[in-house]
């Protein structure tokens, strides 16, 4: 058995209302053991066996079935949750200033060369971007409302994603 970790997207957010109790029953559902969940975001830990993917598109059909609208779903297993925190924990980005914000965004497949390329002709002053993986670390000046990139426009840039701010993943990693 693994440790995995599933960031849901749109889950308490826009009107997609779920409790942490409601969403653990899911993932029992499922059959998957040790379930919790972390902070009302959609984050789930669990422990199962199989591919990260398998379980990826297992969720996703059944938390669409189970809630009524699609749940982009993103597993990590508990030790790439761990390298995403120790790889920002090396500063990509050097020295963050205070009133920063460093969030890094999940996507399904690892980012080829030509969305890299892309990727990178959209980091300013404002708005950096460093690609490791299938994650996408953005570092933005300020708070996510002051970026003139909006999380569709991201959805855009690198594709189906969910974001997560640096210090929630670090104390989820501390769960793990």
């Amino acid at each position: 058995m693994t440790q995995f970790v599933a960031f849901l997207g749109g889950i308490n957010v826009g009107g997609h209302r779920v409790t942490m109790d409601r969403l653990r029953a899911k993932f029992v559902d499922l059959g998957y053991e040790n379930v919790a969940t972390f902070i009302a975001s959609g984050n789930v830990i669990f422990t199962s066996s199989g591919s990260s993917t398998a379980i990826e598109k297992r969720i996703e059909r059944h938390l669409a079935d189970q809630l009524g609208w699609p749940v982009p779903t993103f597993v990590r297993r508990a030790a790439e949750v761990l390298a995403i925190v120790e790889f920002a924990a090396r500063k990509p980005f050097g020295k963050i200033p205070d009133g920063h914000t460093h969030m890094i965004a999940l996507t399904q497949t690892a980012i080829d060369a030509s969305r890299r390329a892309e990727i990178a002709k959209h980091s300013t002053a404002h708005d950096r971007f460093h690609v490791h993986g299938r994650e996408v670390h953005w570092l933005i000046g300020g708070k996510m409302s002051d970026s003139p990139i909006t999380l569709p426009k991201l959805a855009k840039l690198i594709g189906r994603n969910t974001t997560r701010n640096i210090t929630s993943l670090t104390r989820l990693a501390d769960q793990l």
